[in-house]
């Protein structure tokens, strides 16, 4: 499908795969879409690739670029410094936020939207300028039998127009001011008068005023006109405006410094666009004034809960929210109370959308629109690119499902530099990101759907790296396929997943590894074969000075991420189990009760686990250090030896007067070594690879702790492991 994107600075056209429809998701294929000059247009300008000459100038930047670089050299050599060039010089961010369309899938999870409705889209990163968008239930609104497509795709726009409009709480007969007389400004004069209130509109373009007045601005003024506070205090009999709204766009902090001698004694001002926030303290003191920020198209943005799980807020609480500013929006332009035709310039096909732009430079009118042709609707196919780099006829074919931050900064470096395997298959449920890794990493092929991974005989390992919540699934399909499947820890989220792990075929939970790396370090292989030639017990202390990480995050969310024991822990008690070589029977929990913070008590704890054989493991997990701090560290005693671990860096075995001592340059956590195992497993070679035993030990451990510390408070009592 072709998709508009702003890559470095100008505007492109791209053919990506289509997207998948997740099951809160509708599929749409988009009818018009609408550009907006103010938001896209800095969007664009951020893509802008940072010269030579910028970078000489601001030494931060310049170190922090030759801090980057050299780390790209150091996990993927020079080869891999000159593809990381290229793509920060050409850094590509999807464009559009506002359209209308046509539903042709419906997510399993919605029940009031049907294949063949027509709705308006909204949201960046959504509602894209592309021929299929995959948006969220909350994010979108059915449209009334007979609605003007053209019109509807104005949804965004108008709702951030709407919701600012609320913001300034008027009232029918009051006197409101508009600064900044684009998309926004036009459709707020129009809300405005539809409301009964009496509308000023001041911009700098005579222009835009004469849009404002068909808009039915009741008094248009430049912004340059000497006596503009005089023409604003003729027309509120001297009382100035009831409020003021600031959509301007602009670095300069003189809208809203204006906005206050328009605006009456105790009034308000509404600041809406993107402007410079330097007050005059002067007339806002005096006038004792109130400003008010909006955010966007209104209460739920921004709220992942409310966004992308479609939660909902209480009509009592919450009166107007996003999707309730989107509908009523909506209904403004059914009963034709806002008219968008005269505000349109022109409409482009989605492949001239380059065009489209430039026109918008030079419009007299404030919006221009794309318009896409009808696609036909057939199942998405996978997309190639040309291959850059020579294909090993040695190696093995790997796909990559879910290309994120981890994936991109510690997974594919060894993928790439290993040796052992091919990079075939790169997947992700966002079209761009595909493409963008696909010609970053060199992957043979891109899409958005595992299906196609599956159905690909020449793909022997399957690595998934997508949110927590997909892995268990995912992992089961493609062992089923008959392929190995390496997925990033948690094997899962949730423990009826752990039992259904446990019943599956032994063929495939054989195909089936869990990235629990630290068994792999170099420095914990070296620590395993000391304490197998001494007597224990042992008893091991785990400190992990983990940051503070907020609960909005989506690895916090029990039903994506599962929280921080689950999220992170699993790590710990899987390198305990490998360690003591033992089988937990029993674990114990104490947590820090921290008040008036937002950390909470799951995430800051001590654990400890009692082994069969005497062994006695303690973790100490704080969100409460301070990140500069060494993050982990452990200490084993036993047998009159005792052996610490400094963040995977340096190694001390105390087993006599003085200390031997093992360090490397850089953390060793056993990525690296994980991968040469899982590179002789895929060529079925005899490796060490974790069992099935392993994991399950592993993960029984993580949900017993993770239990005690959500049901039972911060200071639990032993429990013991099922049997």
């Amino acid at each position: 499908m072709k998709q508009v994107v702003a890559e470095a600075g100008k505007v492109v056209v791209l053919e990506v795969p289509r997207p998948p429809c997740k099951p809160n998701e509708v599929l749409v294929r988009t009818a018009y879409s609408v550009i907006s000059t103010g938001t896209e247009s800095w969007t664009i300008g951020a893509t802008d690739p940072i010269s030579a000459g910028d970078l000489l100038e601001d030494r931060s930047r310049l170190g922090k670029a030759i801090s980057l670089s050299s780390e790209v050299v150091r996990k993927e050599g020079l080869g891999g410094l000159a593809d990381y060039a290229r793509a920060v010089r050409k850094p590509r961010v999807a464009l559009g936020y506002s359209l209308s369309g046509e539903v042709i899938e419906v997510g399993k999870l919605i029940s009031d939207v049907t294949v063949g409705d027509f709705v308006a889209c909204a949201g960046e990163g959504k509602a894209s300028h592309a021929e299929f968008v995959a948006v969220p239930r909350n994010l979108l609104v059915r449209l009334p039998k007979g609605a003007d497509l053209r019109s509807s795709a104005f949804v965004a726009l108008g709702s951030i127009a709407l919701h600012a409009f609320r913001r300034g709480e008027t009232q029918i007969g009051e006197s409101v001011t508009v600064i900044g007389a684009g998309l926004v400004g036009n459709l707020l004069v129009q809300i405005a008068r539809a409301a009964g209130c009496r509308v000023i509109a001041i911009d700098l373009q005579e222009e835009r005023l004469e849009l404002a007045k068909e808009s039915g601005a009741d008094l248009t003024l430049l912004s340059s006109d000497e006596k503009l506070l005089d023409h604003v205090q003729y027309f509120t009999k001297g009382q100035g405006s009831d409020v003021v709204f600031v959509c301007a766009s602009t670095s300069s902090s003189e809208p809203v410094n204006v906005a206050a001698q328009l605006v009456k004694d105790r009034g308000v001002v509404v600041v809406v666009g993107r402007v410079g926030m330097e007050f005059d303290r002067k007339p806002y003191y005096q006038k004792e004034l109130e400003v008010r920020m909006t955010r966007s198209l209104g209460p739920g943005r921004y709220d992942q809960s409310y966004e992308e799980k479609g939660m909902d807020y209480p009509i009592g609480y919450a009166r107007w929210t996003l999707n309730r500013n989107m509908e009523s929006f909506i209904d403004l332009v059914a009963k034709k109370q806002v008219k968008l035709d005269g505000l349109i310039e022109a409409s482009y096909p989605v492949g001239s959308a380059a065009e489209a732009y430039e026109r918008l430079k030079t419009s007299r009118r404030v919006a221009v629109l794309l318009e896409y042709p009808e696609v036909p609707v057939v199942k998405a196919g996978p997309s190639s690119v040309p291959l850059s780099l020579p294909r090993r006829t040695e190696g093995v074919n790997v796909a990559l499902v879910g290309p994120g931050n981890f994936a991109r900064e510690t997974l594919l470096p060894i993928l790439r530099t290993s040796g052992s395997f091919n990079l075939r298959w790169v997947v992700s449920s966002n079209p761009l990101n595909a493409v963008q890794t696909a010609e970053r990493y060199h992957f043979e092929k891109h899409g958005t759907a595992l299906e196609d991974v599956l159905g690909d005989p020449a793909v022997g390992v399957v690595v998934i790296s997508t949110p927590n919540n997909l892995h268990y699934q995912m992992a089961v399909e493609t062992a089923k396929a008959g392929k190995i499947a390496f997925v990033e820890k948690p094997l899962c989220t949730r423990e009826d997943e752990l039992m259904g792990f446990q019943q599956l075929d032994p063929q495939v939970q054989s195909k089936i590894v869990v990235g629990f790396n630290r068994r792999y370090s170099s420095h914990i292989l070296r620590v395993k074969k000391l304490l197998a030639t001494l007597d224990g017990p042992f008893l091991l202390n785990y400190r992990v000075n983990a940051d503070l990480v907020p609960q909005s995050k989506w690895s916090q969310d029990p039903e994506v991420g599962g929280g921080r024991v689950i999220h992170e822990c699993c790590h710990f008690f899987d390198l305990f189990n490998f360690l003591l070589d033992s089988r937990t029977v029993s674990a114990t929990v104490s947590a820090a009760e921290v008040t008036g913070s937002t950390t909470v008590s799951r995430d800051s704890f001590s654990a400890t686990l009692k082994y069969s054989n005497g062994s006695v493991a303690s973790l100490v997990y704080s969100s409460l250090g301070n990140r500069y701090a060494g993050r982990e560290r452990m200490e084993i005693f036993g047998q009159r030896t005792v052996v610490t671990l400094d963040d995977f860096k340096q190694l001390e075995i105390y087993a006599g007067k003085k200390p031997a001592t093992f360090q490397t340059g850089v953390p060793d956590k056993g990525h690296k070594n994980e991968f040469i195992e899982l590179a002789k497993a895929a060529r079925g070679e005899k490796n060490s690879l974790i069992s099935a035993a392993e994991i399950i030990a592993a993960m029984q451990d993580t949900f017993l702790v993770d239990r005690l510390l959500r049901q039972e408070g911060p200071n639990s009592g032993g429990r013991p492991l099922p049997e």
